[in-house]
């Protein structure tokens, strides 16, 4: 998914206030980094990333930032966003260099049909997105986790998946999905049964 948004350079902050300011005027302060460059502080309105922003939740963005006569193709590396209100405070944009490698979050995407659901199991999605090192001309908008053949009791690690060109980072035995055994309907079924004795004691009392 790409967005366009145009950009304004901006002077760095040099206190709290000074990003406070912008944030009143109606702008996010963000930074565009690149391979061994010099950062770029810019700032986006805030409205206009918003809308784009909440449209590309749950898929890998990629935002088109214009600065004056240049372009830069970008993914968000990471935002700051208030605790309470959960408004974006600051963004730090990675621009995207051909032959250099970038580090991304890519969206999981499950498929198949488990043998372990159509048991009665229950799908245990650990890991959304995976983090993984590649050019930029290998990065995928989503990876596809085929669960066909998962079992009740069965997982599935990131060092199981075939990334083909991604390097995954982290620890390779993380599991990203589990199948678990139907425990929460024998619970339900347990819970039923304690509060119908507990009502024929009631009504034995009464």
């Amino acid at each position: 998914m790409d967005f366009n948004l145009e950009v304004e350079k901006r002077a760095v902050a040099q206190k709290k206030s000074d990003s406070k300011k912008i944030r009143n005027e109606g702008y996010i302060p963000a930074i565009i980094y690149g391979d061994g460059k010099e950062g770029v502080p810019v700032k986006l309105k805030s409205n206009e990333f918003v809308k784009a922003y909440n449209k590309s939740l749950g898929e890998l963005a990629f935002f088109n930032l214009k600065v004056g006569s240049k372009s830069y193709k970008t993914v968000i590396k990471s935002k700051q966003v208030h605790p309470s209100t959960r408004r974006l405070l600051h963004i730090d944009f990675m621009e995207l260099t051909k032959g250099h490698s970038v580090t991304v979050d890519i969206p999981i995407k499950l498929v198949g049909d488990s043998v372990g659901v159509r048991e009665g199991g229950i799908v245990d999605f650990l890991m959304h997105t995976l983090s993984v090192s590649c050019l930029p001309s290998q990065i995928v908008s989503e990876i596809e986790v085929d669960i066909s053949n998962l079992a009740i009791g069965e997982n599935l690690r990131v060092q199981d998946i075939d990334l083909g060109d991604l390097h995954a980072n982290g620890d390779p035995e993380n599991s990203v999905v589990n199948i678990l055994p139907p425990i929460k309907a024998a619970a339900t079924e347990e819970t039923e049964d304690e509060q119908e004795g507990v009502a024929e004691k009631q009504e034995s009392a009464e």
